[in-house]
């Protein structure tokens, strides 16, 4: 039974097993409520019906006045495909099997397909007996088997008062708010599942108007082709006289080149000129994580650059990246969503930086990045990412790896030009690597023809 949430089938390969106990333990707040919701509500629209049965003295007419914030929240749903019942009474008075006789004829009522029990609260069930506990858990997979229904169990805590039963369930699924100084990401492993090769460790996830969306890990999805080669066709890199020092007169399509420069050097203005030359048959993409995209248009009209008319056909568009606390996977979801739904031929990264000031980059975040380029190779995308050696250090919290530029087919570095023959406002653009193809050694100003004082 897929939940058709984004993102979580993608790590469950598939989704969930009809007559399967899955269990959804962490912190309140962390987003487990939601995301049950939200798997009913989506489920609705096929007209699939859920029990929702909560354990908790809060009404249900709060929890549905949380979710009416929510896009796939339908009122017309309540009580017609989504049923809500308080299972809390039961627990007090009669315990777990009173809880259990509730489920059976409720769910027999409906004829449900889905049951979420919300609410199993660690410091109640440390309270009884294990052999309760266990035959609650023994008489629940027992129960949705026979009705063939999937059952979502909600707990609070770490897995201490349900770690016999955990044995007996199919799934357990954690999530956590994870904390970092003043920042926070939300994480989610699938700590067990039955029947299916699920996508193992930590997936980040956001809780948003839109609900809850999952983002596997990106170096951990199935590589579908993983010796895809370089295309043939040259792309320009809008700047004639650096065309003409490359002997291929341009780029080679779905290259990925790095540009190293410190704070002013020029990087931006370069990689601008490759957004320009976008075109109908070569639609391009800055994502910039330093810049807002009205700076980057003036910063192109003040270098003469014809930005305005690729963006007025919609030949190249101009996003931010990073702006909004998005964590590393997020924002390389969310990179190659925009280049798969526009069709996207030339990329800028403008700031590698912005993907390095994550939580998870240190760890692997050259890892990440390596995968990031050969996904964007299979889709022939001719990338070009902006790196400043300092900036990178501050946010990844360690210098330039040396290794890093190895993920590149091409390498272009600004340096200072040498003190004595040093003109006003010149440069040195150093290649250091160009893979299909070479370099001429030219002393050459590639800004010139761009000249507007």
């Amino acid at each position: 039974m897929p939940t058709l949430v984004e993102g979580l089938d993608e790590i469950l390969n598939g989704g969930l097993f009809e007559g399967g106990v899955y269990i959804f333990e962490g912190p309140p707040g962390v987003g487990k409520t939601t995301l049950a919701n939200q798997i009913a509500y989506t489920l609705a629209r096929r007209e699939i019906r859920t029990l929702y049965v909560t354990m908790l003295a809060e009404s249900h007419a709060r929890m549905l006045q949380h979710m009416e914030q929510q896009i796939f929240f339908d009122q017309q749903e309540v009580s017609s495909t989504v049923f809500y019942v308080s299972g809390y009474r039961e627990l007090e008075k009669g315990g777990l099997r009173a809880v259990v006789e509730l489920l059976r004829g409720e769910l027999m009522r409906h004829r449900a397909s889905l049951l979420v029990v919300d609410g199993l609260v660690v410091d109640s069930l440390e309270a009884m007996t294990n052999d309760s506990v266990r035959q609650f858990v023994h008489e629940l997979q027992s129960l949705v088997s026979a009705l063939s229904c999937t059952c979502l169990v909600l707990t609070s805590g770490n897995s201490n008062a349900l770690s016999a039963e955990q044995t007996m369930v199919d799934g357990i699924f954690a999530f956590e708010d994870h904390g970092f100084h003043w920042r926070a990401e939300r994480r989610m492993q699938v700590r067990k599942f039955r029947g299916s090769q699920v996508i193992r460790g930590q997936h980040t996830f956001c809780i948003s108007t839109q609900g809850v969306q999952f983002f596997p890990r990106l170096e951990s999805l199935p590589l579908v082709d993983g010796n895809v080669k370089l295309g043939k066709g040259i792309l320009s890199t809008g700047l004639p006289a650096l065309d003409n020092v490359l002997h291929a007169k341009g780029l080679f399509a779905g290259s990925a080149s790095a540009l190293i420069g410190h704070t002013g050097s020029g990087k931006t203005t370069l990689a601008l000129a490759f957004a320009s030359a976008a075109d109908a048959s070569a639609p391009g993409l800055v994502l910039s994580c330093t810049e807002l995209s009205g700076d980057l248009r003036r910063i192109g009209a003040e270098m003469g650059l014809d930005m305005e008319g690729p963006i007025s056909t919609g030949a190249l568009t101009i996003k931010n990246l990073g702006h909004e606390d998005e964590s590393m996977d997020e924002m390389g979801h969310k990179l190659l969503r925009l280049v798969d739904e526009l069709k996207i031929r030339r990329l800028v990264v403008d700031g590698l930086a912005g993907l390095a000031d994550t939580l998870a980059f240190p760890e692997r975040g050259y890892r990440f990045l390596g995968r990031l380029l050969v996904e964007l190779r299979r889709r022939e995308v001719t990338s070009l990412f902006t790196v400043d050696p300092g900036a990178l250090a501050i946010a990844a919290g360690t210098p330039l790896a040396e290794g890093v530029t190895g993920w590149f087919d091409n390498v272009l570095s600004f340096e200072p030009a040498p003190t004595s023959t040093k003109q006003a406002d010149q440069r040195l653009l150093n290649i250091t690597k160009v893979r299909g193809g070479g370099a001429t050694a030219l002393s050459v100003d590639v800004f010139r023809p761009l000249a507007t004082r």
